[in-house]
């Protein structure tokens, strides 16, 4: 081969590992943006990396929410991820049993490790479980209260179902999410509202939806408050958009 010809391959080798790298850094790019949006990350460590700093304050604001409405008895947290919030609400209300279910394996043994490194496991634990269909008997909890699970959930409708057939009567579940402006970029479908209002919380509870946090005038996030009722005949429903 002459020196031209060995000049010529050179920078053709470069292009050549180039166009090799941009597409497979691009697969793993796309893996990693789908697994993040399903809530699950490359992993539950890197996961946790990443939420514990940037919603490290929220976390605390809702947990100091649900102390001062559920000070004691049961409490479930729908998609508690790497555990953070059941923690935080742990540490503050003493007189709490929580339940935190998650559909990742590796997300429910990073929380339970958690609680046990924050010396809370004997009033905390972590199962693996679907929204949709809750592995526990009806009226078992006080509260129930999920932190940006909703806009992933499967069924939504059934989720709602699910969460009024485990609430006790009287109790309250406190939903956390992102407004649906954005849920609808991602992947359409009924408001919250909607669900609601079709749900048992529309035809024999209660439900109030709320902006929480904005960024300037832009609505980010809401909180509905749902309500299951004492069984009353004639109960009718609240709802606000």
């Amino acid at each position: 081969m002459s020196l031209d010809k060995r000049w010529l391959l050179v920078p053709a080798l470069v292009v050549g590992a180039a166009l090799a790298y941009f597409h497979y850094w691009r697969r793993d790019l796309g893996r990693f943006v789908e697994n993040f949006r399903h809530y699950s990350a490359p992993s539950a460590t890197l996961y946790d990396a990443v939420t514990a700093p940037l919603f490290g304050g929220f976390f605390g604001q809702v947990a100091t929410e649900l102390a001062e409405l559920a000070p004691r008895g049961e409490v479930l947290e729908v998609g508690s991820g790497p555990g953070r919030l059941a923690a935080r609400l742990a540490e503050l209300a003493p007189g709490v049993q929580i339940t935190g279910v998650d559909i990742s394996p590796e997300m429910v043994e990073r929380a339970n490790s958690l609680a046990a490194n924050s010396g809370v496991a004997d009033r905390v634990e972590f199962r693996m479980g679907d929204v949709a269909s809750l592995p526990f008997a009806d009226a078992s909890f006080d509260a129930v209260v999920s932190t940006f699970s909703l806009h992933h959930w499967q069924n939504p409708a059934k989720g709602l179902e699910e969460i009024y057939r485990v609430l006790r009567p009287g109790g309250v579940g406190r939903i956390y999410d992102v407004v649906d402006w954005i849920r609808r970029f991602e992947q359409g479908g009924p408001n919250f509202v909607e669900l609601a209002k079709k749900s048992s919380f529309g035809e024999r509870g209660a439900f109030r939806r709320s902006i929480t946090a904005r960024l300037g005038t832009i609505p980010l996030v809401y909180r509905a408050e749902l309500l299951r009722r004492e069984e009353q005949p004639g109960a009718t429903s609240e709802g606000e958009g």
